[in-house]
């Protein structure tokens, strides 16, 4: 997604930062506690162990790496516990020549293919090189192998989780970060393909090692208990890794076999790129994963939030759910402490960013929150990926948006069966409404506003930088209230919940999304009996503030907010109401309206 160099980027910012400023409504991420202190109420603090603090266990660490690695000297014999094969990714470079800008302009790194000039290596054996963090203790462990994103191939972009390793390994968790420097450089994404197969081979290596008794992992990989994790171009690889797994080929050539099929129970994607490479040229989704994203708002690479398509494609399967944070102020470089002084950070001023160590924090309590839910260390931490404010005094002060899926909810309305605004996806549920000047079902698009020079989004942007998912749109007036009904016959339920989100009409006052919004809702239950929330009480839902970004007036997310509303016992659930205040200001999107399955870990 980078279109300038760091060059370019710093003089530009000079000249247009003070009317960019004043075209937008960003506010100091250090400001964003404020929008929280007239909340009416707040859940309890969750009373379980802070995942961002160390754990119980000693880090180890040590590489592993291919014989042959003539420009990486970190990998040199004297410095790896392990030597490792070779790796032969010459089929996804098969019938793929360079394009002829690539051929006539650029050097050989930055063409379509492996530079051998430079590496001293082709596609037919690249190396399996990595740095592993695992606990000292007994195992077996689970295992997350992770993926760096595309960044200059000439700087080492794998030793910048380090931080996340040595936490999680504190915790029972082996981590190796594995070197894919030499597909770095790449200008459109058509290696992603490649980037995927390498990171499955990668985790039969760390099966192969666990089986070794001159490895230091030996007797320490718990094969059944897998996990994937990328970031920017690594995110979009971690997950097609784990669609080739189930799939059990590479769809673009099925002569190219993955097998066996590996224990991948989790998918863990920062920042990630989604559509450089689809399967197939499908909008494909690993259905027996758990999956978490994190996406910021201060990103200067992947600046809109396409992490969660993933989210809102079909799935997941019965007992695996999906969870996102959106986060005002994270930046894209910062999830890697190798990449902090990189091109990524300068399109958004350091006061709307949060720091390096804040997003540090931020990752590692989330990450490693969300592995314990997946690998069955301690899934009371659910709550805290389904509602950010359970575990507030872990992460930075800023403003969260997380998001939920469920295998186990009974969808009442997602929006996406048709076109008509009267019809819900549960049988025989219909809608109505009342009150609207507007009211429509749509695309949930990625973000609010154009580029710099560009300010109006455009027809094909509208239908490129989407999320994936159908979602009502409600705008109210300032005259009249307004209700918006979806009901039907009786589903069992142990709850509800839905994503709910609001977007400014028009360029919006100073201070505008430094306000909670306000709400009501009515579940009707089949005994008559209606039961009302005040939106405040559920959850603290604020319009996506913007951000100031260089190349935009204003870069403001549509990121919705999963609200949940739990009963003390199962109830027959017949109707759902949602109204708003009369102010036609407000956009309201909301999205998968679903009935919560009794029994649901929390």
């Amino acid at each position: 997604m980078r279109f300038f160099s760091s060059q370019v980027l710093v003089p530009i910012a000079v000249g247009v930062a003070v009317i960019t400023v004043a075209a937008c409504s960003s506010f100091p991420v250090s400001q964003a506690e404020r929008i929280y202190d007239s909340a009416p109420s707040w859940p309890q603090p969750s009373r379980l162990a802070d995942p961002g603090l160390p754990g119980r266990y000693t880090p180890r660490n040590y590489l592993y790496a291919g014989e042959y690695n003539p420009r990486r000297p970190e990998y040199r014999a004297a410095s790896v516990a392990v030597r490792t094969r070779t790796a032969d990714l010459t089929p996804f470079f098969t019938d793929r020549p360079a394009r002829l800008i690539d051929s006539l302009l650029r050097p050989a790194q930055y063409t379509d293919r492996i530079a051998e000039r430079y590496w001293g290596f082709d596609a037919s054996a690249v190396p399996m090189n990595a740095t592993v963090w695992y606990p000292d203790g007994a195992g077996p462990f689970p295992v997350v192998v992770a993926v760096h994103g595309n960044h200059t191939p000439h700087n080492n972009s794998e030793f910048g989780y380090d931080y996340l390793g040595e936490h999680l390994a504190s915790h029972g968790v082996i981590f190796a970060s594995i070197d894919q420097n030499f597909l770095n450089g790449i200008t459109d994404g058509r290696e992603n393909d490649a980037r995927a197969a390498l990171l499955l081979y990668h985790v039969h290596e760390l099966i192969r090692q666990g089986r070794d008794p001159t490895s230091p992992v030996y007797g320490l990989v718990d094969e059944s208990r897998l996990a994937l994790m990328g970031h920017s171009r690594g995110g979009e690889a971690a997950v097609n890794a784990a669609i080739f797994n189930e799939l059990g080929i590479w769809p673009d050539n099925a002569a190219v076999r993955f097998s066996p099929e590996l224990a991948i129970r989790a998918v863990i994607a920062l920042a990630p790129i989604e559509g450089q490479y689809r399967p197939a040229q499908r909008s494909l989704m690993a259905r027996n994963v758990d999956f978490l994203y994190l996406h910021g708002s201060a990103d200067g690479d992947v600046d809109v939030d396409f992490a969660s398509r993933f989210l809102n494609r079909p799935g997941p399967a019965e007992n695996n759910f999906r969870t996102g944070f959106w986060v005002y102020g994270a930046n894209h470089a910062y999830f890697n402490s190798d990449w902090v002084d990189g091109v990524n950070e300068y399109p958004v001023p350091a006061e709307f960013r949060l720091t390096p160590e804040a997003q540090k924090r931020l990752t590692r309590a989330v990450v490693n929150a969300f592995l314990h839910v997946s690998f069955g260390i301690e899934r009371r931490y659910t709550a805290f990926l389904e509602d950010w404010r359970v575990g507030r005094d872990w992460l930075p002060n800023t403003v969260y948006a997380t998001r939920f899926r469920s295998g186990q909810d009974t969808v009442v309305a997602d929006f996406s069966e048709d076109a008509d605004p009267l019809t819900a996806t549960a049988p025989d549920w219909r809608i109505s409404a009342r009150g609207f000047s507007l009211w429509r079902e749509g695309k949930l698009p990625g973000i609010a506003t154009g580029y710099f020079f560009a300010p109006e989004i455009s027809a094909r942007d509208v239908q490129f930088l989407h999320q994936d998912s159908h979602v009502v749109f409600l705008r109210g007036s300032d005259d009249r209230s307004t209700e918006y009904r979806v009901s039907g016959p009786a589903v069992p339920a142990a709850g509800v919940r839905f994503d709910l989100g609001a977007h400014p009409v028009g360029r919006p006052e100073s201070g505008f999304a430094e306000r909670l919004l306000d709400a009501e809702i009515d579940i009707r239950l089949e005994t008559g009996e209606t039961r009302s929330y005040e939106l405040a009480e559920l959850a603290s839902i604020t319009p996506t503030p913007a951000t100031f970004h260089l190349l935009r007036v204003s870069s403001r997310y549509y990121a919705p907010q999963t609200v949940h509303v739990r009963f003390s016992e199962p109830l027959d659930v017949t109707g759902i109401v949602f109204r708003f205040p009369a102010r036609s200001d407000l956009e309201w999107h909301i999205d998968r309206i679903v009935a919560i399955r009794e029994g649901e870990v929390r």
